[in-house]
């Protein structure tokens, strides 16, 4: 609130100051390339010394009209999706500067002055908040998953999860589709092989209209891959390299003329992440709270991916009224996985009993390809539509890997896993977009999704020179899923009131066989999932909004499967093919209001689910052989998703850019949330008494239920330097949380950028620092009955990049299509534009 009032006070000191003073009127008006009025333009007058003076904004035909005293200023013209103007004025009398025109990332020339145009890197749109990848330093020469932590009401964990404020069930989509590029089970995965060369923006949506799919309860975040849209022949180049070892090159490619927009971009990536983890676990008596003994875990990984991906695409300009494209992407990534686990026990009075520890090295092949289809009618009425799409994609994961179990007793157990995972999936959608009156819209569509996956996992454990299979895990899964839906929405404004309503049916099936055994099950679900936006603007400075969506999580194939992985011994996942849907209903009420460069966007949400997926976790003893038939316990942890709880969450979502000079801009996004969670689940479980070699009956139990308050924040500030060298530091804060399963600590952070650009802006240089005080890590303690277990984790250590990017470009004013394209931010199919009436 410090800030804010701060903020505020500045703004008002101004205002008083100004109002004392004669005033003149300067006016002009804002229009693209092709003479249409670009609406909402922000207007600023600032000076060195004083930062904003006055401002307003641009209204339907692109007319402005602002007033200030006297004096020398700069002019700051903000249109969105367009370049940002800037001029120097002296203003001594009424003046009319005439007409602007903008176009996307191009050079402006205003008079003597030439200024390279910037884009706003944030902004928020109707439906959605939209952040521009391509012009945040920060992101050069990273993957996409260190990239998204820069992104407003985005989190990634030590472990590369990704959560939207909080909640960690997201959804993903790639130019507003599923893609074969987000991997088959793994989407965190899948991300840090996705170069962020390649993403133009990322779309954050928290409450989605019924024209999007209803999975995934936190919202859809949707990645906007690099198309261009400037004619001639465009391109970039992006070399990298860094500390631990990593190094890249990146191609992207443009060429736009009247009847076809050609784009392709390709590139290489190595990459070696070093992780690093450790554990101490208490094991107690039974359910007393005696200690039996102790347990430390030190892990070390190395994780090598060698990436190389390609995609290619054109569009087809039939006439003014028709578009057809076509596109392909196919990515290669062939990586090893290699870790060193140490075990070490102790007794109750912490004095130390034996070690043993595990070698694994994994080999990892994934190949990812994908074909997109899309064609698009435009009738003779703007807005009005009809879209159709279609993708096939095909994913296949295969990882062969070798496990050195090394006992306290010098024995060895030596396994080996062959892990084969496929997935194929269709996607077709259509879409007809009708304008209604002069503010209204009507919407209807459908939507086929047919997917299947294919899991075929198999362990071998060697007995006296021989690999005999280990049928604890072994699975042969074909899991079929199909979702049919259709949506109609339809929205309209009355005077400065605006609303929006819809409702999707969406009828899914899951066909589930177990190859082996022939065994199986089906399940189906038909469900309507309604969605309403209302929308109050007060002027062109304040606009209110309420928001309403149901969504729903439906359980991964890999939650499903009767056995997951053996990759260690002690942890073992199983899947629970009883699992069912979750539901949940999120509430969102909105608030955004431009005070001069200050934007603040806060957001309160509630959002209620029910029959929560958690995991339940209890402590095993089983009975071991080794090579020479010696046997031992071993005691694991088997951990199962099962349906139980309920879960309230609500919270404040706040997002502020600021601008107190031209040189210096200010982004703060912070997420403060409460939540209240149900939920007890127990089981009785066979035993084995290691001191007796008895076998007993157990209870475990877990209790899901706690309540309390965290939070999450990131604040960056950019700063333009002498010389243009431009600086950004990013300070990272995610809150503890805990219940009465587990705890998990807060942790701070810091990133670090420095960039300028070259050869007239055709080039810019960055260097970046992840992680600078090197503190990023998970650290959770988990609870039970017959134990507690403190963990800390990161996949990745500090790490230094540096990166070149050149740009070329070689544009024909007069190779125009003939008829004014849309932003490339209304894409088609379910990733298209929502907002406006």
């Amino acid at each position: 609130m410090r800030l804010t009032s701060l903020f505020t006070l500045f703004f008002s000191l101004f205002v008083i100051a100004l109002n004392a003073q004669d005033k003149f009127q300067l006016k002009g008006k804002v229009l693209s390339t092709s003479n249409a009025p670009i609406e909402f333009t922000s207007v600023t007058l600032e000076t060195e010394t004083e930062g904003v003076v006055m401002e307003g904004m641009a209204d339907a035909n692109g007319l402005f009209v602002i007033e200030a005293p006297a004096g020398k200023y700069v002019i700051i013209i903000e249109p969105l999706g367009y370049d940002i103007i800037q001029k120097e004025i002296n203003l001594t009398s009424n003046l009319d500067l005439g007409t602007f025109s903008v176009k996307v990332e191009e050079v402006v020339s205003l008079g003597a002055a030439v200024i390279t145009a910037q884009k706003p890197i944030y902004k928020v749109e109707l439906d959605k908040k939209v952040y521009d990848m391509a012009s945040d330093p920060m992101s050069q020469g990273q993957s996409l998953s260190d990239a998204l932590q820069n992104v407003p009401s985005v989190q990634v964990d030590a472990e590369g999860g990704v959560s939207l404020r909080g909640n960690d069930n997201v959804k993903f989509l790639i130019d507003g589709k599923p893609s074969g590029m987000l991997g088959v089970s793994d989407v965190g995965e899948a991300l840090k092989n996705i170069p962020a060369e390649n993403v133009e923006r990322i779309e954050v949506i928290t409450n989605p209209s019924s024209r999007y799919e209803a999975s995934g309860s936190a919202g859809i975040i949707n990645i906007v891959l690099k198309k261009g849209t400037n004619t001639g022949f465009n391109g970039s180049v992006t070399v990298n390299g860094g500390i631990p070892e990593m190094a890249g090159i990146n191609v992207n490619l443009n060429y736009k003329t009247k009847k076809f927009n050609w784009f392709a971009n390709a590139g290489t990536r190595y990459s070696n992440r070093n992780g690093e983890g450790s554990a101490f676990r208490t094991n107690f008596l039974n359910e007393s709270k005696e200690v039996r003994d102790y347990m430390s875990t030190d892990r070390t990984n190395d994780r090598i991916r060698r990436n190389y991906n390609v995609r290619l695409g054109t569009e087809y300009y039939i006439n003014d009224n028709n578009t057809v494209g076509i596109s392909a992407g196919y990515r290669y990534n062939n990586g090893n996985n290699n870790s060193l686990i140490d075990y070490l026990y102790y007794n109750s009075s912490m004095e130390f009993l034996n070690r043993e520890y595990n070698l694994q090295d994994e080999k990892e092949i994934e190949n990812n390809f994908d074909v997109d289809v899309n064609y698009k009618h435009e009738f003779d009425k703007k807005g009005h539509e009809l879209m159709f799409t279609g993708r096939f994609s095909s994913q296949k994961e295969d990882e062969n890997g070798n496990i050195l179990n090394y006992k306290s007793d010098n024995s060895i157990v030596n396994r080996t896993t062959d892990n084969l995972e496929e997935q194929t999936s269709f996607v077709f959608t259509g879409d007809y977009v009708r304008p209604i009156g002069e503010k209204g819209k009507f919407e209807l569509g459908g939507r086929v999704d047919l997917n299947n996956n294919k899991s075929n996992n198999r362990t071998y454990k060697l007995i006296e020179g021989n690999y005999i299979a280990d049928n604890d895990f072994f699975s042969n899964v074909d899991n079929q899923q199909n979702v049919f839906a259709g949506y109609v929405q339809y929205g309209n404004a009355i005077g400065k009131f605006q609303y929006f309503a819809g409702l999707r049916l969406e009828s899914s099936n899951m066909d589930i066989k177990y190859v082996d055994t022939g065994a199986g099950f089906k399940k189906n679900y038909i469900d309507l999932f309604p969605t309403a936006t209302l929308n109050y603007k007060f002027n062109d400075k304040n606009e209110l909004q309420l928001s309403y969506s149901k969504r729903v999580r439906r359980p991964m194939g890999f939650m499903l499967n009767p056995f997951f992985s053996a990759t260690d011994d002690r942890n073992v996942r199983y899947g629970n093919p009883d699992l069912d849907p979750t539901y949940t209903n999120s509430f969102e009420l909105s608030y955004i209001t431009n005070l001069g460069k200050l934007m603040i966007t806060p957001s309160l949400f509630y959002q209620r689910t029910t029959d929560m997926i958690n995991q339940f976790q209890r402590r095993n003893t089983i009975l071991t052989e080794d090579e020479e038939g010696n046997q031992s316990y071993l005691e694991r942890m088997i951990s199962k998703p099962l349906n139980n709880g309920n879960e309230d969450r609500y919270g404040l979502d706040l997002t502020a850019t600021y601008r107190p000079f031209r040189w210096w801009n200010l982004m703060l996004n912070v997420n403060l949330f409460g939540y209240n969670r149900t939920g007890y689940y127990q089981e009785y479980n066979e035993d084995i008494n290691t001191e007796t070699g008895e076998s007993y009956t157990k209870l475990d139990a877990q209790d899901f239920s706690g309540d309390g308050f965290s939070s999450r924040g990131r604040l960056s500030s950019n700063f333009t330097l002498p010389a243009d060298f431009k600086i950004q530091l990013a300070a990272n804060y995610m809150g503890s949380m805990k219940t009465a399963q587990q705890k998990i600590e807060d942790n701070l952070s810091m990133d670090f950028s420095l960039s300028k650009d070259l050869f007239k802006n055709r080039a810019t240089v960055s260097f970046n620092i992840r992680d600078v005080f090197d503190s990023r890590k998970r650290e959770m303690t988990q609870y039970a009955n017959d134990y507690s277990n403190y963990e800390s984790m990161r996949w990745m250590v500090r790490s230094w990049n540096l990166s070149f990017t050149y740009r070329f470009k070689n544009t024909n004013e007069k190779d125009k299509r003939g008829k004014q394209q849309r932003p490339d931010s209304e894409e088609m199919g379910e990733g298209g534009e929502m907002g406006g009436f």
